[in-house]
């Protein structure tokens, strides 16, 4: 049951404190009234045959159009309640022979008005309701085809029902999809959020690697350097070396906040191109045919360079593994005058919105970091990322 349909009768005869009357509704009510009422009183009493056309205007016409009008004041918190009093006060006019076309179009319109607002079943009971009020009117002021009368009279009372069921159901389709399309929109972004997150959590160790192994060789030939020196000037020059250096290696692992719970964070070997084929396995081992294709004179690149070219080799093969469906993929890296050009391509055949996700933000920002440019799209049949990186970060 959606949302709509969480309504019980019981709930509509009940106040809804989410739909309280408006002042409009009553000013309508008020007009609707006012014309109703002028109506009747300009109604004429005409014999035909002996037979009276129409009622004499009198309290009780008045009354029963005034009543009628009235429920559309207060439509929004009682609506199958105010279309059963408006049908019946008009019913009862009308068979009464006073003049009530106002009052009865206004109780259809409040019936459709119920069908919109209540559920299903109060829906079909105000539907039978109009369809037995107008039957019996359609009966009583007309003598001829009487069970005709009757029917058609039914059909009538019933269209208005139908009408306001159609307008709820396009209604709840409507805010379905909304709120599909709410919940689809707030899981991408979490998803992305935390794919860039995992990103910079990556960086974060890798400048970490990268800064701790050079503060750690930096300290420890300082220190050694001091041991071995005579001279005081230098030596207290190499333990204010290597001091510093201790407490920056402690500050940048505070700062990065990778330590471990139970004891300093363990230095890995910074990633660097020369072990890209260690990531290749991983593929292979899924089943996809991986070529690696290397050109160019290659050179000494700095750590910052070496790191970003891996891991966006890396981020791109896992991409490809969980997500392109693929059964090959070439991996190109060519070292140029001025840039490094990195390239994955699969030929896989998944569609582009599964692929857009946290992972190419996280590349792309990676890749900013050190000066470069990454693109990632679909290329014919397959995926590509393809990623420039500029060479002045040369060691």
């Amino acid at each position: 049951m959606n949302v709509l349909d969480a309504q019980s009768i019981d709930g509509d005869f009940a106040p809804s404190r989410s739909s309280p009357p408006q002042p409009h509704d009553a000013a309508v009510a008020a007009v609707l009234a006012a014309a109703s009422v002028a109506l009747l009183l300009m109604t004429v009493n005409v014999s035909d045959g002996g037979q009276t056309t129409a009622h004499d205007p009198d309290a009780l016409g008045v009354a029963l159009c005034v009543i009628a009008c009235a429920m559309v004041a207060v439509r929004r918190p009682f609506p199958v309640t105010t279309a059963l009093v408006a049908l019946a006060a008009a019913g009862i006019g009308g068979m009464l022979g006073y003049s009530v076309a106002i009052p009865l179009v206004t109780a259809l319109v409040l019936a459709g008005n119920a069908a919109i607002h209540a559920d299903r079943a109060a829906s079909w009971l105000v539907g039978a309701y109009t369809g037995i009020q107008i039957a019996g009117m359609a009966v009583g002021t007309l003598e001829n085809d009487a069970v005709l009368r009757a029917i058609g009279g039914f059909a009538v009372g019933l269209v208005p029902v139908l009408v306001g069921r159609v307008i709820r159901t396009e209604r709840t389709r409507t805010a379905e999809a909304r709120e599909l399309a709410r919940r689809t929109a707030e899981l991408r972004d979490r998803d992305v959020e935390h794919a860039v997150a995992q990103e910079r959590l990556r960086i974060a160790r890798d400048v970490h690697d990268i800064t701790g192994h050079h503060l750690s060789a930096i300290s420890l030939q300082a220190g050694g350097a001091g041991r071995q020196t005579s001279d005081p000037v230098a030596r207290a020059a190499l333990e204010r070396i290597h001091r510093l250096t201790t407490e920056a290696l402690g500050q940048t692992r505070r700062a990065l906040g990778i330590l471990r719970a139970n004891g300093p964070a363990a230095l890995t070997p910074a990633p660097r191109l020369a072990h890209v084929d260690e990531l290749l396995a991983p593929a292979r081992d899924a089943g996809l045919a991986v070529d690696l294709q290397l050109s160019g004179r290659a050179r000494p690149l700095s750590d910052e360079l070496e790191a970003c070219a891996y891991r966006v080799v890396q981020e791109s093969l896992t991409n490809v593994v969980r997500h392109a469906g693929a059964r090959e993929v070439v991996v190109r890296v060519e070292y140029g005058d001025q840039e490094l050009r990195l390239a994955v391509d699969d030929d896989g055949v998944g569609g582009p919105p599964r692929r857009h996700g946290g992972g190419i933000d996280g590349m792309r920002e990676r890749v900013a970091l050190v000066g470069g440019g990454l693109d990632a799209g679909p290329a014919g049949r397959g995926w590509s990322v393809r990623a420039t990186l500029p060479l002045e970060a040369v060691a």
